[in-house]
């Protein structure tokens, strides 16, 4: 998620929201492992509204969990960007009233898939790692249900492919292409 703040300003409205509410999740009250780990939530979901009634310290996980039930439904943008095949897999069979599974594939996979080619089209390539763990991050699921949205899309008949660097890294790349290995 990108920075709206400068690092001193998001450093102050933390210390200050720490003072007044303590420093944990304003809504599981879980404690952060590391020093400025929670995110400072806009509680009316308008992130150019920085009254200091408008903020919140949430941890990660109720932080995009609250971003993802914000987020509107937009059945256009998304059958646009996903495999046809699952389209109709989705069409037969009711994602949201589905099992916790279909339902987190109904609410990450895309975006995933989304994220994931996006940043290889703009950078080239991707270390396996960081699209496993990095993609987790980005649209909110754990980085088992990454490694199998990766996995879809590597297989043989998937947009991408796995390929070592010339360090011996497992990298990924579109299908014909490889990656520029300058610098790494």
């Amino acid at each position: 998620m990108p920075r709206r703040w400068s690092t001193q300003t998001r450093a102050w409205a933390y210390r200050f929201l720490v003072l007044r509410d303590g420093e944990f999740c304003q809504i599981c009250g879980r404690f952060p492992t590391t020093p400025f780990a929670l995110d400072i939530d806009h509680i009316d979901g308008n992130k150019k509204n920085n009254d200091e009634s408008n903020l919140r310290l949430l941890c990660r996980r109720c932080n995009v969990s609250l971003e993802n039930t914000r987020r509107p439904f937009r059945p256009s943008v998304q059958e646009e960007r996903e495999n046809p095949r699952t389209r109709i897999c989705k069409q037969a069979a009711s994602y949201r009233d589905g099992s916790a599974e279909m339902q987190a594939n109904y609410l990450f996979e895309v975006d995933y898939r989304s994220w994931l080619l996006a940043y290889i089209h703009e950078n080239g390539f991707i270390s396996k790692k960081e699209a496993i763990n990095g993609g987790a991050e980005v649209v909110g699921c754990n980085p088992t249900t990454s490694t199998k949205y990766l996995s879809k899309l590597t297989s043989f008949v998937g947009p991408l492919r796995e390929i070592r660097d010339m360090l011996g890294d497992v990298v990924i790349v579109l299908n014909g292409s490889e990656p520029n290995n300058e610098g790494t």
